[in-house]
This record gives C-alpha cells, sequence and structure tokens, in this order.
C-alpha cells in the first residue's frame, strides 16, 4: 500500500508542476504590436489611383 501512495503522491506533484509551468497569468500582455491596423498598405492620398512615372525625355 506505502509504494502505491508513493507513486500517486509523485504523480500528483508532476500533475502539479506541469499545471504551474504552463498556466497563463491573468492580464499578461500579448506579443506584437498593440495596434491591428497600421496603415501600411493604404494608399498615400486615398480615392486616387496611383499614378505611373512619367516617361524621361530621351535627349
Amino acid at each position: 500500500m506505502a509504494p502505491t501512495l508513493i507513486i500517486l503522491a509523485l504523480l500528483a506533484l508532476a500533475v502539479g508542476i506541469v499545471v504551474w509551468a504552463t498556466r497563463r497569468k491573468p492580464g499578461s500582455t500579448s506579443v506584437g504590436p498593440a495596434e491591428s491596423d497600421t496603415a501600411w498598405n493604404d494608399p498615400v492620398t486615398p480615392g486616387e489611383p496611383a499614378q505611373p512615372p512619367s516617361p524621361e525625355p530621351r535627349s
């Protein structure tokens, strides 16, 4: 009976360690930027399409 209790105690300790190591703390900050809309791909002047570059005059 004693070896069974020792094994059960060790298993309970192991489960407790795993739960403690993998728990998520409340209020922890997420990794990455806080602002999700950075407008990195928005046109500079909304409403106007991008103009192709004008050809350079040849000499």
